[in-house]
């Protein structure tokens, strides 16, 4: 007969219960580890092959979209082309695309006002300065403008700025002293605050050429500056606003048939720098794939039946 095992002490027990514990939280952490990181693997994978499946998705439309310029009439260009057309949300593989093309040259073009020698273009001044004051904005924004794209260092008129007066900023920069390269560099421009660039931001762009304005898809504000007949820019908007309306359901075929019908001009003549057809397009494209949201701008040039795609900027929403 073998004889009785002896019972463990009271001691014992509690060592032998803190052991188990421990191990089953050590146990629980590690399969919390494993499953944490198989979670993040699997969120990496699909987000990888979200990226990739946008990146195909973003030439294609590009390109897509340059097959749609290269096809549309040259001769006129208005709101009721193909181009002008918004893209609903349709499925591409597991994700889907939308988006919608406008215009560039119904814009008042910052690379305007300056010359090819980099000195103020004096015209082009006057119709910022009527942009600004149809906006209800200060017009000496114009010269502020003007000094940070001229090549020149000396100020421009009362509200002009240059070095001295950007070195004294927080933080210190200095003007560019050349044509502006993207609309929202005015946002560096004296005056130029948040609520001016809220004003300014959808009447703005900076083209790589100087540019004429397209009447069929001006915004009013930018038809009211370049349309000095229709008297000051605050009455001229009434006009623009009149106006905008109509060509934006019926263009015109030529700027002389506009003159002859919005300003009663005999002989046909309509103001300087106007056009009804346009070589700067940007088209706006947003992308959804699985849980990556991305937005794509792309800026293309028309010339004749040639298309190039200038820049594009890229934006994880």
């Amino acid at each position: 007969m073998s004889a009785p095992r002896a019972r463990p002490g009271k001691g014992e027990e509690g060592v032998a219960l803190i052991t188990v514990l421990l191990v089953v939280t050590v146990l629980t952490a590690i399969v919390g580890r494993v499953s944490l990181s198989n979670q993040v693997w699997m969120r990496q994978v699909e987000g990888g092959a979200a990226q990739a499946q946008v990146g195909q998705a973003a030439r294609a439309v590009e390109y897509w979209v340059a097959g749609i310029l290269a096809r549309d009439d040259n001769e006129l260009d208005g709101h009721n082309d193909i181009w002008a057309r918004p893209l609903p949300a349709v499925p591409v593989g597991w994700g889907e695309v939308a988006g919608e093309m406008e215009d560039m040259q119904g814009r008042f073009n910052l690379r305007n006002l300056v010359t090819g020698e980099g000195t103020a273009n004096a015209p082009a001044v006057e119709r910022f300065r009527r942009l600004l004051r149809a906006l209800e904005l200060p017009p000496g924004i114009a010269d502020a403008a003007t000094d940070w794209a001229d090549a020149d260092n000396q100020p421009t008129g009362g509200w002009g700025a240059e070095d001295g007066f950007y070195a004294g900023r927080q933080p210190a920069y200095l003007v560019a002293n050349r044509p502006f390269g993207e609309a929202t560099e005015l946002r560096l421009v004296r005056r130029v605050d948040a609520e001016a660039w809220d004003k300014l931001k959808a009447h703005v762009v900076a083209l790589p050429e100087p540019t004429g304005v397209n009447l069929n898809t001006a915004t009013a504000p930018v038809l009211a500056a370049y349309i000095k007949q229709w008297g000051p820019p605050r009455v001229a908007m009434r006009q623009a606003e009149k106006w905008v309306e109509r060509t934006n359901k019926e263009p015109f075929a030529d700027k002389g048939a506009f003159a002859s019908a919005a300003l009663g001009a005999q002989d046909g003549s309509a103001p300087p720098k106007l056009t009804v057809t346009t070589q700067y397009f940007m088209a706006k494209t947003r992308f959804r794939f699985g849980e990556v949201n991305y937005g794509l701008a792309t800026l293309y040039h028309r010339n004749g039946g040639e298309v190039s795609i200038v820049r594009h900027r890229r934006e994880i929403r």
